[in-house]
C-alpha cells in the first residue's frame, strides 16, 4: 500500500505543478465568456427565428407547431410543416430553445443561451477527449484545445439558436464514450453512447446519421477483429434502437411513407435538380472538401505538413520491418561465420511526436465530414459555395492538425512556435491565397477573424431585421397586415414584431397544407385573398414586383441598411460589421383610396 500511495501522491504533485492546467482553465474561461456575452447584440437571423418561435409555441401549446395564434412560420409556402402544421425538422433544438425561453423570456438571449451553454460543455468534453487520446503530452493537449476554444468560427456557431452546438457536442461525446468503453468494457459507457447517438439524430437528421456512420467506420477500422460475438450483438441492438427511434419519428412526422418522402421538399430547393455530367457524389466531395480548405478549417500548409509526416513515418516503419528481416538474416549468416553483425539505426522522422495518436482525432473528423457531405441535400451546384454548417461538428477534431503542427514548431524554436500559433489562431492566413470569397462583398475573407469577432460581440450589430422591426413598431398600427415576399426575412421579422402586426400572405393556394386546416386558423395567410397595408422589400432583386404594384402602393421609406442578414455563422456570408446599404430596404404602404 505504501508504494502505491507514494506513487499516487507523486502523480498528484505533478498534476498540481502542471502549468498547462492553469492555462487551460484560463483559455476555457475566456471561451465561455465569448459564448455568453451580449447574445442579444444581433437579431435572430432567418434560420434562428423559426426555431425560437416554434419553441415558444411548444411552451404555450405543448406542440412543435408553426402557428402561434397570430402568425405562421414554416418555410417557403409552408414546406417545413406537415398536414397537422407540425414542423418536420429535428425537434431537439426546439426543446433547447424552449428551456432558454422559459428562463430568460422570448428574446434573443432566451433563444441562444442553451445552445451557447451546450457549446461550452462541448469544449469541456473536447478537452477530456484530447487528453484521453494524447495522454502524456500536456502541452500538445493545450495547443489543440486552444485552437478549438478560441476558434471564431466555432464560437460563432455556438452562439446560434440552432442545432450547431449539439452537433459538435454529439460527435465529440460519441467518440469519447466509445473510447471509454474500449478502455473499461463497462456497459455504462455503451448506454451513454447510444443515448447521445439517438439525440444527435433528433438534433439534425444528416448530422446524426453522419455521426453514427462515422462511429461504425471507426469501429471497423480499429476494433473489428477484437470484437466478441456478444459485443457485436450489443452494438447491433444499440444501433437498431437508434435507427428504430429515428424511423418511428420520421414516420410520425410524415417524412416516411407519405407524399413528401424527399428531403428536398422540406428545404425549399425543389426544382434545382443537378444537371452536371460528373457523378453527384464526386461533385459533392470535391466542393465540400475544397471549401473546408478555403474556410481555413483545414489550413492547407498544415495539412500538407501533416500528410507528409504521416507518409514519412509510414515509410520509416515499413523500412524498419524490412531492415529487421534483413538484420535477422545477416545475424544468422554472421553466427555461421563467427563474426559480429553491423548495427545501423535510422532516426524516426517524428521522434517523440504523437503523430498517429493525433491522426486518430483528425480521422474521426474527416469521417464525419465525408459522410455529411455525401448525405447533404443542399444544391451546391446552384450556389458558388458549399453549406459548411452541415459538418461544422468536425471542426474541433480537425483542429488537432494545427495543434500538432504548433507543437512540432515549438520544439524547434519557441519564438517560431509562438509566431506560428499567433498566425494560425488569430488570422485566416492558413487559407491564403484560397480564402473564401464573401458573397456580398466579392472580397476574400482573409483577415484577423479572432479580433473581428471580439470587436463585433462587444457592440450592437445594426442589421436589416432590427431596423425594419423598429420602423414598423413606430409607424404601423396594431394588427396591420404586412407582406414580406421572401420567407426568410419574413420569419426573422415575425420574431420581433409578430405580436404587433400580422405577417400575411404566407401561402399560395397550391400549398401542400390542407386548406381546411389553414382556413380554420382564420388568418390572412393566402396571398391570393388579402391586400396588406404594408409591403417590405428586403431584396432589391424584387424590382419586378415593385413595378407591378406601383398603382396601389407608394414607397414611404428607404431604410439605410443592407438588406441581407449577415450575422450568419459562415464566414462566406458573415460580415463582422454592417455592410454599406447600397439599395437599402424599401417600405411600401397602400395608397389611400381617392
Amino acid at each position: 500500500m505504501v508504494p502505491n500511495s507514494g506513487k499516487h501522491i507523486a502523480q498528484s504533485l505533478i498534476k498540481r505543478a502542471d502549468p498547462y492546467r492553469v492555462l487551460l482553465l484560463g483559455v476555457f474561461a475566456v471561451a465561455a465568456y465569448f459564448c455568453l456575452v451580449n447574445l442579444d447584440y444581433a437579431a435572430l437571423w432567418y434560420d434562428e427565428a423559426p426555431a425560437a418561435i416554434i419553441a415558444n409555441n411548444l411552451l404555450e401549446q405543448g406542440d412543435i407547431i408553426g402557428w402561434d395564434g397570430r402568425n405562421l412560420v414554416g418555410g417557403t409556402n409552408g414546406s417545413t410543416l406537415n398536414e397537422d402544421l407540425r414542423d418536420v425538422l429535428p425537434p431537439l433544438m426546439y426543446l433547447f430553445n424552449a428551456a432558454g425561453i422559459s428562463a430568460f423570456g422570448f428574446n434573443e438571449v432566451g433563444a441562444r443561451i442553451v445552445p451557447a451553454l451546450i457549446g461550452i460543455f462541448a469544449l469541456g468534453l473536447l478537452f477530456l477527449l484530447v487528453r484521453q487520446q494524447l495522454a502524456g503530452y500536456p502541452r500538445l493537449v493545450f495547443f489543440v484545445f486552444l485552437f478549438a476554444a478560441w476558434s471564431p468560427q466555432l464560437l460563432l456557431y455556438f452562439r446560434q439558436s440552432r442545432y450547431f452546438a449539439f452537433m459538435a457536442f454529439a460527435l465529440v461525446a460519441v467518440f469519447y464514450l466509445y473510447e471509454r468503453y474500449w478502455q473499461t468494457k463497462n456497459v455504462v459507457w455503451l448506454v451513454g453512447l447510444t443515448l447521445v447517438a439517438a439525440l444527435s439524430f433528433f438534433n439534425h437528421y444528416v448530422g446524426g446519421a453522419a455521426t453514427m456512420l462515422s462511429l461504425v467506420a471507426w469501429h471497423l477500422i480499429f476494433h473489428a477483429r477484437e470484437t466478441t460475438r456478444r459485443e457485436w450483438l450489443a452494438f447491433f441492438l444499440c444501433g437498431l434502437l437508434v435507427v428504430g427511434l429515428g424511423t418511428a419519428y420520421l414516420a410520425f412526422i410524415g417524412l416516411i411513407g407519405g407524399e413528401r418522402s424527399e428531403f428536398t421538399q422540406i428545404t425549399g430547393i425543389a426544382g434545382l435538380e443537378y444537371q452536371g455530367s460528373e457523378p453527384i457524389f464526386l461533385w459533392r466531395m470535391w466542393v465540400y472538401m475544397r471549401d473546408m480548405f478555403t474556410a481555413d478549417w483545414i489550413s492547407w500548409p498544415v495539412f500538407l505538413w501533416f500528410a507528409g509526416m504521416l507518409l514519412l513515418i509510414w515509410r520509416w516503419r515499413r523500412d524498419q520491418v524490412w531492415q529487421a528481416r534483413a538484420s535477422r538474416q545477416v545475424k544468422r549468416q554472421a553466427q555461421r561465420r563467427g563474426t559480429g553483425s553491423p548495427k545501423s539505426e535510422v532516426k524516426e522522422p517524428a521522434a517523440g511526436l504523437p503523430v498517429f495518436a493525433a491522426s486518430r482525432i483528425v480521422l474521426m473528423g474527416v469521417l464525419f465530414a465525408l459522410f455529411s457531405a455525401a448525405l447533404s441535400v443542399q444544391p451546391i451546384w446552384n450556389y458558388p459555395v458549399a453549406d459548411l454548417r452541415y459538418y461544422m461538428g468536425a471542426l474541433p477534431l480537425l483542429l488537432a492538425m494545427k495543434g500538432l503542427f504548433a507543437e512540432w514548431v515549438w520544439r524547434k524554436s519557441r519564438v517560431a512556435g509562438a509566431a506560428t500559433i499567433g498566425a494560425l489562431l488569430f488570422t485566416s492566413v492558413g487559407a491564403a491565397p484560397f480564402n473564401m470569397i464573401g458573397v456580398f462583398t466579392g472580397e476574400r475573407t482573409l483577415g484577423a477573424h479572432f479580433f473581428q469577432f471580439i470587436r463585433e460581440i462587444h457592440r450592437p450589430y445594426r442589421d436589416s431585421v432590427q431596423v425594419v422591426s423598429d420602423y414598423l413598431l413606430e409607424h404601423a398600427d396594431k394588427d396591420d397586415l404586412v407582406y414580406v415576399p421572401s420567407f426568410n426575412s419574413r420569419e426573422a421579422l415575425t420574431f420581433r414584431v409578430g405580436h404587433h402586426v400580422r405577417l400575411c400572405c404566407v401561402l399560395h393556394k397550391n400549398t401542400h397544407l390542407p386548406h381546411a386546416a389553414v382556413e380554420a386558423l382564420d388568418a390572412p395567410l393566402y396571398i391570393e385573398e388579402h391586400t396588406p397595408e404594408w409591403i417590405v422589400l428586403f431584396d432589391h432583386r424584387l424590382e419586378e414586383l415593385r413595378k407591378g404594384i406601383e398603382s396601389h402602393y407608394v414607397v414611404v421609406e428607404k431604410l439605410d441598411v443592407h438588406w441581407y442578414q449577415t450575422q450568419r455563422p459562415e464566414l462566406n456570408f458573415r460580415a463582422f460589421e454592417p455592410l454599406p446599404a447600397r439599395h437599402g430596404v424599401l417600405v411600401l404602404r397602400q395608397k389611400d383610396e381617392p
